[in-house]
């Protein structure tokens, strides 16, 4: 339920509220040039949708690889654009930035600004004195609204490990993050930096302290931490469930946050993008970890597991969540048109050799 008069998410009077997760919109990223005055598929808006529709979100988190801001004009327009079936409907949304979000022209900094004057967003800049932007956190509050009964947490989990060179000051000669026995698949992607890991840990003890109780949780990033290898490659145990098409591309270097939200012991899920054919998710000590595939149609993805995740909390605390396929939905619509796509027939349905 969303309060709009003092902009508060609440639980609905069954006390149940429902998350709609999409990423990777990718809209224009891979698209030359932009003479034909559509610099994105257009099924990527049909995607989400279908996916609204079908799922009636109380709130929909976008995570990351939006890769539409050129300038503040067309990420405006092209982010109302893509997201008007959320929009129309004044579904409160928020937003975290992917790694390619820092390809853009516009910095994430200038980004922010922008998507902070689009309707019904929630999204903040965070704390200015720690790496990243999109850090911060949402309650949700009781059916009755007076006090909170859940947080979601958003973290900026950076661009590559260039990130840490830079910050860390890691000489040349000392820079071999990536070994050829790697703890997960050898990416080059980062994750949120330890000082982003303390904020999380302060925040949740102060929300703690004013609560007078833990106050469960859930956190949203586009990169997957390390921890999400554990589960497919120990199915059975993590009850893992859906596809895993291709590498978990998270960071070499642990920064400890999954250590930190099971110290913490409120964080009940985490969930992220990036992977375009993974979307599985499953249980690491007692904290699901889940992928939402990809909604958008300008990059690599498998037509029959593009979708969303919805996640949905009880105010008791409890959790469940599922992925939702385009084509279980769309049918035959859902299929790309290989015409948008500089990939042509090699990603029009699943690539079976893969």
């Amino acid at each position: 339920m969303y309060d709009e008069v003092n902009k508060k998410l609440c639980f609905n009077a069954d006390g149940k509220f429902r998350i709609l997760m999409i990423s990777d919109f990718h809209a224009g990223s891979r698209r030359k040039g932009f003479e034909d005055g559509n610099p994105y598929s257009p099924k990527v808006k049909e995607a989400v949708e279908a996916l609204v529709a079908e799922t009636s979100p109380d709130f929909v988190m976008v995570g990351g690889d939006q890769c539409i801001g050129h300038n503040p004009e067309y990420l405006y327009n092209s982010f109302c654009d893509i997201m008007s079936p959320v929009i129309s409907r004044a579904i409160p949304w928020a937003h975290i930035y992917g790694n390619h979000d820092r390809e853009m022209v516009m910095t994430t900094d200038e980004q922010q600004r922008v998507y902070e004057t689009i309707p019904h967003c929630f999204s903040k800049r965070g704390p200015q004195d720690i790496f990243g932007v999109c850090n911060y956190v949402i309650p949700v509050y009781s059916a009755d609204g007076k006090r909170t009964a859940y947080n979601l947490f958003a973290l900026d989990s950076n661009r590559e490990i260039s990130d840490y060179i830079e910050q860390f000051g890691i000489k040349q000669e000392d820079n071999n993050i990536r070994l050829p026995f790697a703890f997960g698949s050898g990416s080059v992607q980062a994750m949120p930096f330890f000082q982003q890991v303390m904020w999380y840990y302060n925040t949740s003890r102060e929300s703690e302290k004013e609560n007078g109780r833990k106050i469960p949780a859930l956190m949203f990033m586009h990169n997957p931490c390390i921890e999400f290898n554990l589960i497919f490659r120990n199915p059975e145990e993590c009850d893992m469930y859906g596809e895993k098409r291709e590498a978990v591309c998270c960071s070499e270097l642990n920064t400890g946050l999954f250590t930190a939200c099971l110290e913490r012991g409120d964080v009940k899920g985490i969930f992220c993008g990036h992977e375009h054919m993974n979307a599985y998710h499953g249980k690491y000590c007692g904290i699901i970890l889940g992928y939402d595939s990809c909604v958008g149609y300008d990059m690599s993805a498998h037509d029959d597991v593009r979708g969303g995740r919805v996640i949905d909390i009880s105010e008791d605390g409890s959790i469940e969540t599922r992925h939702i396929k385009l084509m279980s939905i769309m049918g035959d619509k859902a299929l790309r048109r290989p015409d948008f796509f500089e990939g042509g027939l090699n990603y029009f349905i699943r690539n079976t050799h893969l």
